[in-house]
């Protein structure tokens, strides 16, 4: 599941895309926010079937390696350990993921079969797989430790792979990180005794997709209140020569500080200071943190910043 962080980093490249666009259509636009956190989704669900193809190219080459008419003994009496992987079975029998790939048709390792090649010859070749196929033993957290070693260097990493997600869709550099860790946190949440039939959701709870929506609007709708409180705060500073990207992450911090009561204002100052470090520049967490540590400071002292002593980052 994508954390708040995800989410404000989605909600800000949404709010960047609006303001950009110079539409009003508020509904059209939160709509297109969040098929971009269900691009995040099937980003996540292609990736896990990358796993599975994987297993059906090592059964794929066993099974050529029988049907020749002069089999090498390697190939006569084939090392079935990887293709009885139980967290790759755990993938190929679940069935939310076989039916999200049929309704979403999401067939792209069919139709790209080079890209399973490329990638299983660089595994073959790898320390991971050599040592995993010549150990004699086989269980779940050793199958469940050689696909996350695999995922992480060979799969998440790869620039072929980049590039075809790249042809499919813009933001892809954004969306692939999140569904890189997702995928991450699916394989290290296995447990043998587990059936693994469903599939983690996409938000944790109904509270952080009203969060997503809810910020989205508040910025927009509150758009010069949010500047009038960091054109007080820059002296030194003209407010139209602050780039658009920094302005957009203090407003939204600045939101978060007055229409967000069960989120302490210091966690969403700091929240925008790392997403800063991201999407800006390197001298922009110094600045950004600056102006809002000084926004909060007026807010409490003129009793504005309405927050519960407990709350939810």
């Amino acid at each position: 599941m994508i954390n708040r962080r995800n989410i404000r980093s989605k909600v800000m490249q949404g709010i960047f895309a609006f303001q950009a666009s110079h539409s009003d259509n508020i509904p059209k636009n939160e709509k297109l926010l969040f098929l971009s956190f269900d691009n995040i989704y099937k980003l996540y669900v292609l990736l896990l079937l990358f796993l599975v193809a994987l297993k059906h190219k090592a059964e794929e080459e066993i099974e050529i390696g029988l049907n020749k008419n002069f089999p090498t003994d390697d190939e006569r009496n084939p090392n079935y350990k990887f293709v009885n992987n139980q967290v790759l079975k755990m993938l190929e029998n679940n069935q939310a993921l076989m039916d999200f790939k049929q309704k979403y048709n999401l067939n792209k390792w069919e139709v790209n079969k080079e890209l399973v090649d490329l990638v299983w010859k660089k595994i073959k070749d790898s320390k991971f797989y050599k040592e995993y196929m010549g150990q004699k033993s086989q269980s779940f957290l050793e199958d469940k430790e050689l696909i996350l070693d695999l995922f992480k260097n060979f799969v998440a990493p790869e620039e072929m792979l980049h590039d075809s997600f790249e042809a499919d869709d813009s933001h892809w550099a954004d969306d692939v990180a999140m569904a890189n860790t997702f995928v991450m946190k699916t394989i290290s949440s296995l447990k043998k005794e587990s059936s693994f039939q469903s599939l983690a959701p996409l938000f944790k709870d109904e509270q952080d997709k009203k969060f997503a929506s809810e910020l989205f609007r508040k910025i927009i709708l509150n758009d010069s209140e949010l500047a009038g409180y960091i054109k007080g705060k820059t002296p030194n500073w003209d407010y139209e020569r602050i780039s658009l990207m920094d302005r957009l992450l203090m407003k939204m911090a600045i939101a978060e500080f007055l229409y967000f009561p069960s989120i302490p204002g210091n966690v969403s100052m700091n929240e925008y200071v790392e997403i800063a470090k991201e999407y800006s520049s390197p001298k922009s967490k110094g600045f950004i943190n600056g102006v809002l540590n000084n926004v909060l400071k007026e807010l409490i002292k003129n009793n504005k910043l309405n927050k519960n002593i407990r709350g939810k980052n």
